[in-house]
């Protein structure tokens, strides 16, 4: 097995620019270690063909759930299904970390990730999570995409807004997503986007997949490969078998307090259907969408009602 280790650290990440990487300090004291810094993005693919010549037998990642997409998408043959990732282990460094809170280390301090390498190099048992990431692919896309969380309409116009106006360049994390949830819960129609247009609204909706048909006009829609999301919210009740969970939401939402409410509670279930809520599971479907469509807290720079495609990968090994 090889010895190398890869560091991947995102240095204009929300957390790494405020209180400075923690991969680096590692990487500085641990032999046969592999540094990337992605000081561009647009040199990240062949940062990662280097990287990948190298055989790592773990690569660590420190950066928000943009910076996880970029290198997962960006990683040689993963996206398209002829290459195996090493394991992975997810540091908390940007102003979204869901991928971290799920499937991230349990202990991110150096010592503690300095003692998993030592582990791993004498072949002890660690602990890892398999999980697969949702695949995105579209004509209008150079390469397909692998990511964690993708939203629609309502629900991604509101997730861009609250990183511009709310949260800035201040305060990020669990508590500020709840606090910004909260406001916009309690008068969501006070909210206006860039358009003067509330954030709140209809757009033009189709999804199809083996097992369900949606179309018209819808108000947002969720899904993701992960057992649940931040703040151990599980806002998806589908029942048939298949790792993309997608939750989708008619306009209007029949009493939309309430409804946000029960999914606060994880009080879901098929009676959110009085609210015009509905949830899936597939391995596949084909998405058609006339608003915003955001991919872990990243716009996806496609036409309106472009088709994207959307799979899963195969299992990504998480150290824990």
């Amino acid at each position: 097995m090889s010895r190398k280790i890869g560091f991947i650290v995102n240095p204009l990440s929300h957390t790494v620019q405020r209180k400075g990487s923690t991969l680096e300090r590692v990487a500085a004291r641990v032999e046969d270690a592999v540094l990337i810094r992605i000081d561009d993005f647009a040199r990240l693919p062949d940062q990662l063909r280097q990287l990948t010549a190298e055989h790592p037998s773990a690569v660590f990642v420190e950066g928000g759930d943009g910076t996880l997409q970029a290198v997962l998408s960006g990683w040689p043959g993963f996206a398209e299904g002829s290459a195996q990732l090493p394991d992975m282990g997810i540091l908390p460094g940007g102003s979204t970390n869901l991928a971290f809170k799920v499937a991230g280390l349990r202990r991110s301090a150096g010592d503690d990730i300095e003692a998993l390498i030592r582990s791993g190099r004498a072949d002890s048992l660690s602990t890892r999570t398999s999980l697969p990431a949702l695949r995105i692919e579209s004509s209008n896309l150079p390469a397909p995409l692998v990511g964690m969380l993708l939203s629609t309409g309502s629900l991604a116009r509101a997730m861009l807004y609250t990183q511009k106006q709310i949260h800035g360049d201040g305060h990020r994390g669990s508590l500020a997503v709840a606090n910004a949830a909260a406001r916009f819960v309690v008068s969501p129609g006070s909210y206006l986007d860039t358009d003067g247009a509330p954030l709140l609204r209809p757009c033009d909706y189709k999804a199809e997949s083996a097992v369900f048909r949606l179309q018209g006009v819808h108000a947002l829609s969720l899904m993701t490969t992960l057992p649940y999301l931040s703040l151990g919210l599980k806002p998806f009740w589908g029942e048939e078998g298949g790792p993309i969970a997608l939750t989708y939401a008619q306009w209007p939402i029949s009493a939309f307090r309430a409804a946000f409410l029960k999914i606060l509670a994880n009080a879901t279930g098929p009676e959110m259907t009085r609210h015009g809520l509905t949830s899936y599971r597939t391995d596949r479907l084909t998405l058609n969408c006339s608003g915003p469509i955001v991919l872990d807290g990243e716009l996806l720079q496609i036409p309106a009602y472009d088709p994207i495609r959307i799979t899963s990968t195969r299992p990504i090994r998480f150290l824990r």
